[in-house]
């Protein structure tokens, strides 16, 4: 079957745009059309995926080597946690670390990544909703001239055979599987059937196309009641298994990841003091202390949660959208690991910036006299 594209602009457009000139390969079958169009979105982000890992690894080189103030500041401020983070967010200030600049990268890159999810997932849903309208109107065109000259409700068995064979031979033309999964628009769940029942079909289409009349919708379940895959489910959770396995692992290698570079705190004892900003003085400007939530708890918690999710995508949404999904985030972890590597080799072969440690105390406290240099 030759996949339909409705007409959209825009990311959904660009979507159908580019799975359509990949079909055009001509050995390329939907299903393996959209993992090479995932490789390629991906593809097309990893410079600014790239330059966020980049700089998120500078930040991290620049923690490491301020690690032992760090360390002196919480000893200083163990019973005063707001002062502690003024004073490491102006030890950071003073070297760099953390600027505007790589924030807006990082939210830059989610918003883009969020954006281009939803937007593929909303394309990929057209084009199965498009496909099942299309193939329904084949189906209607040949039921209707068949049965043109005939009393529907009063077939001889050969004419229902006849019937038959000519709609299980349009359906097997216009149908569309992957593997063990029969019909690809729909998800690959034992709860679901091939084929979609008339009020399932309704709920995917535009309201100029929904089936509203009892005659309409009767001549629906008569059509499709000829169909060998009626009764038969479509799939076996496999993609819905293969999709939380794919996130869970891509966030664990992530995590892998991210503590091989993190920085390594170290007891470091210094001489010189620093000005504390003390309990009494955030009260005066009234600054309250709030609690902060643990970034190792949450990335455990998100690493159950995310696989869950997923699951639920993937037998709520098309097969095609589980094999996005699949895909999306095979090339992630992929390009994680070497993303990594290649940023180590770059920064081994680069000039590490000089850190500054001293640092102006009347940053952090308004209220101080004296700051380090022993200026007033």
């Amino acid at each position: 079957m030759n996949i339909q594209f409705p007409s959209a602009g825009g990311i959904e457009g660009f979507v159908y745009w580019l799975i359509e000139q990949i079909m055009s390969w001509g050995w390329v079958s939907y299903g393996f059309a959209i993992v090479f169009f995932t490789l390629f979105i991906k593809l097309m982000l990893s410079p600014l995926d790239f330059l966020n890992r980049f700089l998120t690894r500078r930040t991290q080189i620049k923690q490491q080597a301020l690690s032992g103030e760090i360390a002196d500041l919480e000893k200083i401020y163990k019973n005063d946690p707001i002062g502690l983070t003024r004073a490491r967010q102006a030890l950071y200030q003073k070297n760099g670390v953390g600027g505007l600049g790589g924030s807006l990268i990082s939210l830059a890159s989610l918003i883009l990544t969020m954006v281009i999810f939803f937007n593929v997932m909303g394309a990929l849903s057209n084009i199965s909703n498009y496909n099942m309208r299309v193939q329904y109107q084949e189906l209607q065109g040949v039921y209707q001239e068949y049965t043109a000259d005939k009393d529907v409700n009063n077939l001889t068995d050969d004419q229902k055979s006849e019937l038959g064979t000519l709609l299980n031979e349009k359906y097997n033309d216009t149908k569309i599987s992957f593997g063990w999964i029969k019909n690809i628009w729909q998800p690959d769940s034992p709860m679901s059937s091939a084929i979609m029942s008339v009020d399932s079909y309704n709920n995917t289409q535009p309201d100029d196309y929904k089936l509203k009349t009892d005659a309409d919708k009767a001549e629906y379940n008569a059509i499709y009641d000829y169909i060998d895959v009626k009764n038969e489910s479509n799939g076996f959770f496999l993609l819905a298994v293969f999709s939380a396995l794919t996130i869970f692992l891509s966030m664990k290698i992530n995590t892998i990841m991210q503590k091989r570079n993190a920085p390594q705190k170290t007891t470091v004892k210094k001489d010189e003091p620093i000005i504390t900003y003390s309990m009494r003085d955030a009260k005066q400007q009234g600054v309250e202390e709030k609690p902060v939530v643990d970034p190792a708890q949450m990335s455990k918690m998100m690493m159950w949660i995310m696989p869950i999710i997923y699951v639920l995508f993937a037998t709520m949404q098309t097969s095609a959208f589980a094999i996005y999904m699949i895909a999306s985030s095979v090339v992630s972890t992929a390009l994680t690991v070497c993303f990594s590597f290649l940023i180590d080799l770059i920064l081994k072969n680069m000039k590490q910036p000089e850190i500054t440690k001293d640092f102006d105390a009347t940053v952090i406290n308004p209220h101080a006299k004296y700051f380090k240099g022993g200026k007033k």
